[in-house]
């Protein structure tokens, strides 16, 4: 069994290296870094911990400290372009290890390694850490080792990756600014509650106006803000705590999710980058040899919708009954007649996996534009927003101050 060593030692240029190399004993770390032109000055063995100790920080760690997506894709890039170069696996994820751009990717990979000297699979050891690879990654590596195309497995769940953290930009840039302004009309009404209107009700109360309705309303919200804010801050903390529990709920998220769905202009929108998301893992899962009824399964946990997902597993039930994949498509209700008919061209052409590929461009497509217009679809909204509350604080302060000027003049 090889051991880790840590080594101190002088290269070529002579520059001070120390590294951790592993090997089965010293004689073959200097061996091996004479290779490489270092002279070694201290070797000695790093403790390791038992193996399932090893594993449970490392799951800890990986729980802790999330390995961004990006970094996924581009390990799943360079592992295939070394592997497609050649290399063994166990060297390969090695020395992405020591290059990895993310610590908690490296130690995970590190481990990986070590499990896959013990003679565990890539898949296998990719299944020991659910919180960074997916289980639609670990089947994908699972079917490519199994068939000898590891390197185009790899390859397509890069490119699944990129697309998924392409959809999520997308998404984000268009809803950077509506929740901008929402800031900023939060901001604005915090600053006039708590120090605005105190200023203005105190003046208006000396001279004892009889004040319109929208006056009293600005000013009793402000007068609640002021006296109850202790008040207001736990019950929206317990509120928004309340919430995630809740929501952690099956049935509960289930009904969530649904509704999710029906929100005017963003429901669409969601769903349309949902099922970008579904073609896109299927068509991969597909075109990876894994059968519709296992794909249409992996696929579903895919998703964090879970309404969606409860449609697409009985979508996969009508298919164990009989049912061609258009016609369970037909039943769940998420998809287009155009993607139901192309889905069955696919079907009646044995090129379901290219045409999934398609229909994930067209919802990609669809995609870009609806984000385009998003800021167009909610701007008018957002001026109607903006306009009530600039009228309501305008009409509530102005015409006060309008009778106060003409008392004056009295």
């Amino acid at each position: 069994m090889p051991k880790i060593f840590h080594y101190q030692g002088r290269d070529a240029t002579g520059n001070i290296v120390a590294k951790n190399i592993e090997a089965n004993n010293i004689a073959e770390v200097v061996t091996r870094l004479k290779k490489f032109n270092i002279t070694p000055l201290k070797i000695e063995p790093v403790k390791q911990l038992s193996p399932k100790l090893d594993n449970l920080l490392v799951s800890l760690h990986s729980s802790i400290f999330k390995v961004e997506p990006f970094h996924i894709m581009n390990f799943c890039r360079q592992l295939a372009a070394l592997h497609n170069a050649g290399l063994t696996i166990i060297k390969a994820i090695n020395k992405l290890s020591q290059s990895a751009s993310s610590h908690s990717l490296s130690i995970v990979l590190s481990t990986v390694a070590k499990n896959i000297s013990a003679g565990v699979t890539l898949a296998d050891a990719f299944k020991k850490h659910p919180k960074v690879f997916s289980p639609i990654m670990i089947n994908i590596v699972n079917v490519g080792e199994n068939t000898g195309h590891l390197g185009e497995s790899l390859e397509h769940i890069a490119r699944y990756i990129e697309a998924s953290i392409a959809n999520h930009r997308r998404l984000m840039s268009a809803i950077r600014y509506p929740i901008f302004v929402l800031i900023s009309v939060t901001a604005a009404l915090l600053v006039m509650n708590f120090l605005v209107i105190p200023k203005f009700a105190v003046m208006f109360d000396k001279f004892q106006l009889q004040l319109p309705l929208a006056t009293r309303i600005i000013i009793g919200s402000s007068n609640l803000m002021l006296n109850y804010k202790y008040f207001i801050i736990i019950a929206m903390i317990v509120v928004f705590f309340g919430w995630q529990k809740l929501l952690k709920i099956p049935g509960i998220h289930y009904l969530w999710d649904k509704y999710k769905l029906r929100i005017p202009i963003f429901g669409n929108l969601q769903q349309r980058i949902i099922l970008s998301q579904f073609t896109w893992t299927f068509s991969l899962i597909i075109s990876s040899g894994v059968p519709i009824i296992k794909g249409i399964e992996l696929a579903s946990n895919s998703t964090t919708n879970a309404y969606f997902s409860s449609q697409l597993i009985k979508m996969k039930t009508a298919i164990e009954h009989g049912e061609s994949l258009s016609q369970a498509a037909i039943a769940t209700g998420l998809f287009t007649p155009i993607t139901i008919q192309m889905i069955e061209v696919g079907e009646e052409s044995q090129k379901l996996d290219k045409i999934l590929s398609d229909i994930a461009k067209y919802y990609d497509d669809e995609i870009d534009y609806d984000l385009k217009r998003l800021n167009e679809l909610i701007e008018p909204v957002l001026l109607m927003l903006v306009g009530g509350m600039i009228l309501i604080l305008a009409l509530g302060i102005y015409f006060p101050m309008w009778d106060l000027i003409k008392m004056a003049k009295i």
